[in-house]
């Protein structure tokens, strides 16, 4: 019974990275309708991006500590419910200020699942298994990418505004709070796991960065968000303005990219799982060598490459450029294990979104810069590289052995 229940937690958690996700990905799909409303440049769009990374990273640890102690689904439904009000009033905004202010508050919402959904995963599984229940549930965010992807330029289209696509984002993460809230259930206690009290922040704290490896993790994750949401908050732009595509191709064809990453994100963590024997290293060190690779494809694409090249690409840098973290979270998990897997999962968040609030502006300030986008795409290439990088001469697979 309770191994069935395992799976009704990964459904409900991957329908809740869907729905965050979704409300992650607004900006980003809809930067064609919002630049011209408000007059922005390419960075004050990526700014907009970084918005919601911003407010996570307030969120991340405190939700960490807290799901630690008291479990996950109080601060998930909290989360979602203030993901849901931002987006609301974020419908009537006419102000570049308040959408970048109520884009914080989304960001804070976003925190409050990203933490606990990833703690819930190392609670109820095992060491053999885990990484592909969370590559399953990570591939909700690609999910939840695609389905920004095409829905909600077509409901800006359809409506006439892009505030339309803000309110069904609104309505829909609200419902998700309500299903958390009926049909999730705290984990059972586990050997290893938190008590809730007695915890000393103060000493885990020091007990991770004492990890030479735990830091080498961290500097990893923070170029695979940076290269990650660089992408997501400019590839419409990159593909309307270099690849002469309509917004609609241009959606459908980032939403390719996310159903890639969906594929990879399960093919990586079972190949971790069952090929790699439960080693997490050699994985990230595969996925940055051959993304950057596929990501110098796109400094030769033009207006005159065929569509299917377009396709392949964007696919292929789904593959591995968005298919990383299910692996990535599942190590940062276990690495410490179980009682610290929610406050290292919170610590990570907050380190990692330094790329992801760095990226987005520092991509479009070289655009901006140089005119064009292969400086942006090099960039994003050699990131990538130095993921393969860190990863390889990273020395440990945990810090402690877990059955």
């Amino acid at each position: 019974m309770v191994i069935a229940y395992q799976w009704v937690i990964v459904a409900i958690l991957w329908f809740s990275h869907v729905i965050y996700f979704l409300n992650y990905m607004t900006i980003g799909t809809l930067s064609p309708f919002v630049q011209p409303e408000f007059q922005l440049s390419t960075t004050q769009i990526g700014l907009l991006c970084s918005a919601v990374t911003i407010g996570s990273l307030a969120s991340n640890i405190p939700a960490g500590m807290l799901s630690d102690a008291f479990g996950a689904k109080w601060i998930m439904v909290f989360g979602l419910m203030l993901i849901g009000c931002a987006e609301f009033v974020i419908c009537f905004s006419d102000s570049y200020l308040w959408i970048f202010v109520f884009l914080i508050i989304v960001g804070i919402g976003v925190g409050c699942n990203q933490t606990p959904g990833s703690k819930a995963i190392i609670i109820w599984f095992s060491l053999k298994g885990r990484a592909t229940a969370m590559g399953i549930k990570q591939t909700g965010v690609t999910i939840g990418g695609v389905v920004a992807s095409f829905l909600l330029p077509f409901i800006a289209l359809y409506c006439g505004s892009w505030r339309y696509s803000f309110k069904l984002a609104g309505v829909v993460t609200l419902l998700c709070a309500v299903i958390v809230l009926f049909f999730y259930k705290e984990p059972p206690r586990q050997p290893g796991g938190s008590s809730g009290g007695g915890i000393s922040w103060k000493n885990n704290f020091k007990t991770l960065f004492k990890e030479r490896d735990f830091i080498l993790i961290g500097l990893t994750g923070i170029l695979l968000m940076l290269i990650q949401f660089s992408f997501l908050a400019h590839f419409v732009l990159y593909a309307t303005k270099v690849l002469s595509l309509p917004v609609k191709k241009a959606g459908a064809i980032l939403g390719v990219a996310f159903f890639a990453g969906a594929v990879g994100r399960v093919a990586w963590s079972v190949a971790s799982d069952y090929l790699f024997g439960t080693g997490r290293r050699i994985v990230l060190t595969i996925i940055g060598a051959a993304g950057a690779v596929v990501t110098v494809a796109f400094i030769f694409l033009s207006g005159e490459s065929p569509l299917w090249a377009i396709y392949a690409f964007a696919a292929l840098f789904g593959f591995t450029g968005l298919a990383w973290n299910a692996v990535y979270l599942t190590r940062v998990g276990e690495f410490p294990g179980r009682a610290l897997a929610g406050v290292a999962t919170g610590i990570n968040f907050v380190v990692v979104n330094i790329g992801a609030i760095v990226g987005p502006p520092l991509f479009g300030y070289f655009v901006d810069f140089t005119g064009g986008y292969a400086t942006s795409w090099s960039f994003t290439g050699a990131c990538l590289a130095m993921v393969a990088f860190l990863s390889g001469i990273q020395r440990k697979e945990r810090m402690l052995t877990e059955s």
